[in-house]
């Protein structure tokens, strides 16, 4: 197993530690410039979107993975954390309906030609 696979198998059991819901796993390399990999899961609230957020900033801090940026931690309704070839998406369950976020990057893109 490839050394970013087991990166991304990481993220999702501290996120399942948390009890982090609903995990996709997206393989966007190829898709995207940014990034190589997408997690979206799941919290039932702010309180708890904001728990699994800084659970996996610590867990990733003591394995010395590196957090590029994040965003969204004062709302906690959607934050991000950036860890360069993985990106994190952390929803409040009814912002993560509304956005359907990980429907967008399995899609192809519509072109209209008129």
């Amino acid at each position: 197993m490839d050394e970013l696979k087991v990166k991304v198998d990481q993220f999702k059991e501290w996120i399942s530690e948390k009890k982090g819901e609903d995990i996709v796993v997206l393989d966007v390399r190829g898709k995207s410039s940014f990034t190589d990999w997408f997690i979206v899961c799941s919290g039932n609230g702010e309180i708890h979107t904001k728990a699994i957020a800084e659970h996996l900033i610590e867990k990733a801090r003591q394995e010395k993975i590196y957090l590029m940026g994040s965003e969204g931690m004062s709302n906690a309704k959607w934050i991000l954390l950036d860890f360069v070839d993985v990106i994190v998406h952390i929803f409040d369950i009814p912002v993560r309906d509304f956005y359907q976020l990980e429907d967008l990057w399995r899609k192809k893109p519509i072109r209209n030609n008129s």
